[in-house]
């Protein structure tokens, strides 16, 4: 789903559904915010940095969200920067050097996770745990992205 939203093969429908995905995104963060100032700012169940997490995530995720939506409107409504910013991400050296960059920091994070596991254990057992689901969960996207892959290229 994720690798059509960003297919380039129809440029223009491409974006179309970048900017319903901005949206969507812009959702989630008026969501965290809305929970931020009705649920969790005046609350005293939640230590200061959990009430800083809804803060900082929402208001990241929607200024993320808002310019990604800007960036894509432009686009739809420039024929020229969308013509331009079509080759760009078309163009192989760009394509190559994306998956490099995703690839590399994959394998950074699976190992700086499994590293922080000696330390955690020591340390809490529940964040310990967190961190061997986060490993598990990309072990085992890996391995089923892989099996796709294997059978469809």
């Amino acid at each position: 789903m994720l690798m059509r939203m960003f297919d380039t093969s129809d440029y223009d429908r491409s974006l179309r559904r970048r900017r319903l995905m901005a949206f969507g995104l812009l959702a989630v963060g008026i969501t965290g915010l809305l929970c931020y100032l009705f649920l969790v700012r005046d609350s005293d169940a939640l230590p200061d940095f959990a009430r800083g997490f809804y803060l900082g995530g929402a208001s990241g995720i929607s200024i993320g969200a808002v310019i990604l939506l800007i960036r894509t409107t432009y686009l739809l409504s420039n024929p020229e920067a969308r013509k331009k910013a079509k080759i760009q991400e078309q163009d192989e050296r760009e394509k190559a050097i994306m998956n490099q960059s995703f690839q590399f920091a994959g394998m950074f994070t699976f190992f700086a996770a499994a590293a922080s596991l000696f330390v955690l254990v020591a340390v809490s057992l529940e964040a310990a745990a967190a961190v061997v689901a986060v490993v598990g969960v990309y072990s085992i996207t890996w391995l089923f992205r892989m099996l796709y892959l294997s059978k469809t290229l």
